[in-house]
């Protein structure tokens, strides 16, 4: 079904749907058990790769504790010399990465 520009401005005017409020289920399902079911149904080339990339992140962890480890270390002993010039370079690059995507 095609919606016209001047059909998707009707709805628009009328509150139904605001861009702002995201919907979410109360309960996510649960990513487990993914390989399982995707051997139960046909799923397509590009699912299975979801599928994969899915399980691959599933097992990374959040922090990488050996680096936060070893700048733990430099901090402490003083090797960890960072100029306020460097920090704020590096929240300009932040800032102008996060405003492309």
């Amino acid at each position: 079904m095609k919606i016209s520009s001047t059909e998707s401005g009707k709805a628009a005017l009328s509150g139904a749907t605001r861009p702002a409020e995201k919907i979410l289920p109360k309960e996510r399902p649960s990513t487990r058990g993914l390989a399982e079911r995707a051997a139960e149904v046909q799923l397509t080339l590009l699912e299975r790769g979801i599928l994969a990339a899915q399980e691959a992140l599933s097992k990374v962890p959040d922090v990488r504790q050996d680096i936060v480890d070893e700048l733990k270390a430099k901090i402490e002993s003083g090797q960890y010399q960072v100029s306020g010039e460097e920090i704020a370079d590096m929240m300009v690059r932040r800032w102008a990465a996060d405003r492309i995507r």
